[in-house]
């Protein structure tokens, strides 16, 4: 329990923005907490009618959609770390050039946020797969022993990664420090890239020889994008913070 809390503060620390950045309007903020997760949730929710659309074994239909929901939840946080630094660029790149300077000096916290999780999951690739990869090119008790020096660094890492998918899918690696509006044009982004991930690799755990139509497969990012819409509009009404601009506070 003591080293949960410890991964809790290192994510809080490094992944969540300061309060002084996380705007004081608590339907926005309970709206960037279930962002993310409610687009997953409806993704996984309109392929529930596949069930009973075909010939299908109920349990091989089950294993299938639990698959895919997990592959949703892992592939995430490693797209934004490709889908942040582009979506950022751009959006810098097309803003009010007066705001431009201002923007790019609000780069280092979400920097530091992509570099710790980064630098852990590095760190949990290397402490989980590097003993078997030094056992193969020496012996067995070089890996083991190897294994079990990195394994504090191992559950470090673990647990840093698996607590860090909430904060991220709130706050976007902290991109709400450049401009409020980043976190949900990113989520946005996210849904479609895992949209075309779920087309282009479908995950079969179990081959019922059955693919739903792409139609379907859209309702999660479309409900993404109306939420984040809505979210972009609110900031505007009540806050004045348009999209190529920043306000004067």
């Amino acid at each position: 329990m003591a080293l949960m809390a410890q991964d809790r503060e290192i994510v809080e620390r490094y992944l969540k923005p300061p309060e002084d950045r996380i705007l004081d309007d608590r339907l926005i903020q309970g709206i960037q907490l279930t962002r993310f997760w409610f687009g997953v949730s409806i993704a996984m929710l309109v392929e529930v009618p596949q069930a009973g659309a075909r010939d299908i074994p109920l349990s091989d239909w089950l294993v299938n959609w639990l698959a895919s929901g997990v592959v949703r939840l892992l592939a995430a946080p490693f797209l934004l770390l490709v889908t942040v630094p582009l979506v950022v660029a751009a959006f810098i790149a097309v803003v009010n050039s007066a705001d431009r300077q201002r923007m790019v000096g609000r780069l280092r916290g979400p920097s530091i946020a992509v570099g710790m999780f980064l630098g852990h999951w590095l760190l949990l690739v290397a402490t989980a797969i590097g003993p078997f990869w030094l056992g193969h090119r020496t012996s067995v008790l070089v890996g083991g022993l190897t294994f079990l020096a990195g394994l504090p660094l191992l559950l470090r890492a673990i647990g840093f990664v698996s607590m860090s998918v909430p904060c991220i899918a709130r706050y976007m690696f902290r991109t709400m420090e450049v401009h409020q509006a980043l976190p949900a044009m990113l989520t946005v982004v996210l849904s479609w890239e895992l949209l075309l991930v779920g087309e282009l690799f479908p995950v079969h755990v179990v081959d019922n020889g059955y693919d739903g139509p792409l139609w379907l497969s859209l309702g999660g990012a479309l409900a993404t994008t109306a939420v984040a819409a809505w979210e972009i509009g609110r900031l505007r009404a009540r806050h004045g913070i348009r999209l190529r601009t920043l306000p004067s506070a």
